[in-house]
């Protein structure tokens, strides 16, 4: 017999991509970028010579600075960008807008704001990424009010951990979506934050393919292995009959979420236009029509009853909360319009509502219709933070 033939399989080393890199690596390299260009602005300026390593192209100096320091001969100057896009993935790289404070003045005197007790902030940010910048600013803005919870807590209950968690209450939607992405980078980017509970203040399950909006699926962002955070969800049908409704709020499934909503410290809410094709609300109604489940006379009498918008799928016209009788189902959430808006002109038991009124995450359409009552009539002022662009303030002004 003869011996068989035996192979050998060359092990091929794997190509190289950013995300093999660690946290220290990828946070360097970009570290190291900004001071070369930093470096590099400041001595041409003044028209002197600097080291060799920050006098030359801003890539290849971080690749040189990688190769001595590092150790890693590796790493060319063509691996510096993949780094940053790498760096942009684990949320290293946060911007942080600048507040237009001449139009945030000029709004709060149009709408006479300086009368309500809340806060404005206009972001000088237009175009396409406007939506995703007021959602960051939110959630800075968040950040700080969790701090200040935090404190007052520490105050009242030195000696109870349990009873300094701050409590945060996330509406459905898909800028809501962002504001708590942007949270829990900056949760595990170092911010000092105390033991977290979320809760879901809206089931927000509207259409199957679109489970990245409702609550309980955007607080996976929330890790709780890397972070002290426990959750309280909403599961719920997505409307109901209104008749009905104080019957469903009984339900154990549900029930357990209501009881818990006096905890509440921070709401984040976003707002909807009626008549908007990424408006959750109108997007489900449709549905609810094309299925024959109710008749296309409920939108009608909707829109003729002067529908702008929703909050929390509770919609309003110019002149308050529309009426139950309007509709014949509703949406399940913790809060109505009006403890919204008690809660946020009391300040009650120091709490707040901080409401993202940028354009259309999606699409980037002013929802400058749905806004102006928010800011118009006292009875729908439910924000004690409002943050908005540049854009929307411009309209609202003219």
């Amino acid at each position: 017999m003869g011996r068989k033939k035996i192979e050998h399989k060359v092990r091929v080393p794997l190509k190289w991509h950013a995300s093999q890199e660690s946290d220290e690596m990828i946070f360097s390299v970009c570290d190291r970028y900004f001071m070369q260009l930093g470096h590099a602005a400041k001595d041409e300026a003044n028209d002197v010579d600097v080291d060799s390593d920050l006098n030359c192209g801003a890539a290849t100096g971080v690749a040189r600075w990688v190769q001595k320091t590092k150790g890693r001969s590796d790493i060319t100057r063509e691996k510096i960008y993949p780094m940053f896009w790498e760096a942009c993935h684990r949320g290293f790289l946060l911007l942080q807008p600048p507040p237009e404070n001449l139009l945030c003045k000029k709004l709060t005197n149009r709408y006479a704001l300086y009368k309500h007790p809340g806060e404005v902030t206009v972001i000088n940010v237009s175009g396409e990424t406007a939506a995703q910048h007021v959602t960051s600013t939110a959630a800075d803005t968040i950040i700080e009010l969790i701090e200040r919870v935090w404190r007052e807590k520490k105050e009242q209950f030195p000696n109870d951990p349990e009873k300094q968690a701050v409590h945060l209450g996330m509406g459905a939607g898909y800028a809501t979506m962002l504001v708590a992405r942007r949270l829990a980078y900056k949760i595990r980017s170092g911010a000092e934050v105390p033991h977290i509970v979320l809760h879901a203040i809206s089931s927000g399950g509207f259409l199957p393919h679109e489970p990245h909006k409702s609550p309980s699926t955007y607080f996976s962002f929330f890790d709780p292995a890397l972070m002290n955070v426990k959750f309280v969800a909403l599961f719920s049908a997505t409307v109901v009959s209104s008749d009905d409704y104080e019957k469903q709020k009984s339900n154990p499934a549900i029930r357990y979420s209501f009881e818990q909503r006096d905890d509440i410290d921070i709401i984040v809410t976003s707002l909807a236009a009626a008549d908007h094709r990424h408006g959750l609300l109108e997007q489900y109604l449709t549905h609810l029509v094309d299925q024959q489940l109710i008749s296309p006379e409920v939108l009608k009498k909707m829109h003729n009853a002067g529908w702008v918008g929703d909050v929390q799928f509770r919609p309003y016209s110019a002149d308050g909360p529309l009426p139950e009788s309007v509709c014949p189902v509703r949406a399940v959430t913790l809060f109505e319009l009006d403890e919204l808006v008690q809660m946020a002109n009391e300040r009650k038991n120091g709490k707040y509502i901080v409401l993202v009124a940028g354009p259309c995450g999606e699409c980037g359409e002013s929802k400058k219709h749905a806004l102006q009552p928010l800011l118009a009539n006292e009875k729908l002022r439910l924000w004690t933070h409002l943050i908005v662009d540049a854009k929307t303030a411009k309209e609202l002004l003219d």
